[in-house]
């Protein structure tokens, strides 16, 4: 185990003082259901906490013009499930989690894995506070995690600013995909997708790539 936690902590850039928080956020629930140990679940809501405001103090103080929608948009989709289980992935980090036996880490969802970089992240906040953090993400997170553009909020701002309604359809599934419609100003643009959402999404883009061309 010290092998372990010695790689963990050499691979996220920090070295903990108390090496116990260290073990609880790499502790699922299920090792907890069946040993006599602290699991990682309130460590991780607290990393949650932690990273989103890092991750907003990183963004408003790199665009200073940019609107509050669309620094909301931009942590939304910077702090989300895809990309935090993506440096989980790159770090190796799954291998150090401590589960219930029976327990396939290799069917872990985005969700159950970037819920550990979370607890890493609350875990270095309890040892370090936010200047443990901030090196932290500095080595794992800031300059890897790009944004994907969310052109739901950028198609709400384009109509906003032009006075433009905008309504979504309910999305409805056909042949194992989803199919939404978004009408800007009575004018519809259609997108499909696997989810409702991202059916929406795809009405949204090819709303902007038609109304930003014209």
């Amino acid at each position: 185990m010290t092998d372990a936690l010695e790689t963990v902590q050499a691979r996220i850039d920090y070295e903990f003082k108390d090496i116990s928080l260290l073990v609880a956020a790499l502790t699922h629930s299920s090792y907890v259901n069946e040993h006599c140990a602290v699991g990682n679940e309130r460590i991780e809501f607290l990393g949650d906490c932690v990273l989103n405001f890092l991750v907003g103090e990183d963004l408003y103080m790199r665009d200073p013009t940019a609107s509050e929608g669309a620094l909301s948009a931009r942590r939304a989709a910077t702090v989300s499930r895809t990309p935090l289980a993506r440096i989980v992935d790159e770090l190796g980090l799954l291998e150090y989690l401590r589960v219930g036996s029976g327990v396939n880490k290799a069917a872990f969802s985005d969700k159950a894995r970037s819920d550990i970089y979370e607890a890493l992240v609350g875990a270095a906040y309890l040892d370090g506070g936010m200047d443990a953090c901030r090196k932290m993400l500095a080595a794992t997170f800031f300059g890897k995690v790009t944004a994907a553009r969310d052109f739901k909020s950028e198609l709400q701002e384009y109509s906003v600013a032009r006075k433009l309604s905008l309504e979504y359809s309910d999305a409805v599934e056909r042949d194992g995909l989803f199919e939404a419609s978004v009408a800007v100003d009575g004018r519809a643009f259609f997108g499909t997708g696997r989810t409702k959402h991202a059916a929406q999404i795809a009405a949204a883009r090819a709303a902007l790539a038609e109304l930003m061309h014209e």
